[in-house]
């Protein structure tokens, strides 16, 4: 068994928090989306002038899905203005098996089904319920 010098250590360590800061400077808000499915935590969202709590159920590029008590609210990552994580788990959450790729994607998926979708917009007292006919390329 070979024993390191103390100062080798020390420097090997430093290197590995620096390439750890690193990683975190890369990061986007897909990437903590992701993360955040794959723990399982409990979060809070502000989107178009609204509060949504509960547990990702997806996520994967620029859509991420919240199931709630009240179903399940599709997010286009880049709008949400605040995440808070609420409850943080160690353990539970969920791998990224599926689903639709984009925010588009799922706009599509709800098309195909003709779902009766909420929409959310800038105002939080504007609330538009309709069934999508067609999504834009």
């Amino acid at each position: 068994m070979s024993r390191r010098d103390p100062d080798d250590r020390a420097e090997d360590e430093a290197y590995e928090e620096l390439a750890a800061r690193d990683l975190l400077r890369g990061r986007d808000l897909a990437d903590v989306a992701l993360e955040l499915l794959h723990r399982g935590d409990e979060v809070a969202v502000q989107a178009a002038g609204r509060r949504f709590t509960g547990t990702l159920i997806h996520a994967a590029g620029n859509v991420a899905c919240l199931g709630t008590a009240l179903g399940t609210v599709d997010l286009h990552v880049d709008s949400v203005t605040t995440w808070q994580v609420l409850i943080r788990h160690r353990r539970g959450g969920l791998g990224r098996a599926g689903g639709a790729t984009s925010f588009k994607a799922r706009l599509r998926e709800h098309e195909a089904v003709g779902t009766m979708l909420h929409l959310g917009v800038a105002s939080p007292d504007d609330t538009l319920v309709a069934r999508l006919v067609a999504v834009a390329t």
